[in-house]
């Protein structure tokens, strides 16, 4: 009893819209895990064990999940892995956003998403690498870095479109 009770006010937590793809918000959330914890008092939840959580296009796979809630509406999550994957689709007809770190942490305010430690995001054959990496997906942009370090640099690939009608073949 008290499993479902948990399991159904999560999923009423993380309710929050995702502005990536509207139609996400609407979808149901499914959530994995091998334990689940909850603290009535705080609201607070813990997921541990290959979890898996998926709303409509967006999916992360975890070794533990944290939910923290203010007032019984979601604040941010936090996953960590060996690595943490997430992936999404940003718009009806845009390719997919695939990334991997040890820790993301998901704003819900503000709908973005940190990855850091060993960051890497792709969208198609495009890739973003740094140590932190932050998307927001409603301005669907990309930062990555560290002002606070010279040694630790941003590696980007960016590949054209679509060479061959830029007058180029692909080899």
């Amino acid at each position: 009893m008290i499993f479902f009770r948990l399991v159904l006010l999560l999923m009423c937590l993380l309710a929050s819209p995702l502005k990536a793809l509207e139609s996400d918000a609407d979808q149901p959330i499914y959530i994995e895990s091998n334990s689940a914890f909850y603290d009535e008092k705080t609201g607070n939840s813990i997921y541990t064990g290959d979890v898996i959580f998926k709303q409509g296009t967006l999916h992360i796979k975890a070794d533990k999940i944290e939910a923290f809630t203010v007032k019984g509406e979601l604040e941010k999550a936090i996953a960590y892995g060996n690595p943490v994957h997430f992936r999404q689709i940003p718009k009806p007809g845009k390719e997919e956003i695939r990334g991997t770190s040890k820790r993301a942490e998901y704003y819900v305010d503000s709908d973005t998403i940190v990855l850091i430690g060993d960051a890497v995001v792709h969208q198609g054959d495009n890739t973003y690498a740094s140590d932190w990496i932050e998307y927001d997906q409603i301005k669907g942009t990309i930062k990555a870095g560290e002002k606070t370090s010279d040694t630790k640099r941003v590696k980007i690939i960016l590949h054209p479109k679509n060479s061959e009608k830029n007058g180029q073949s692909k080899p």
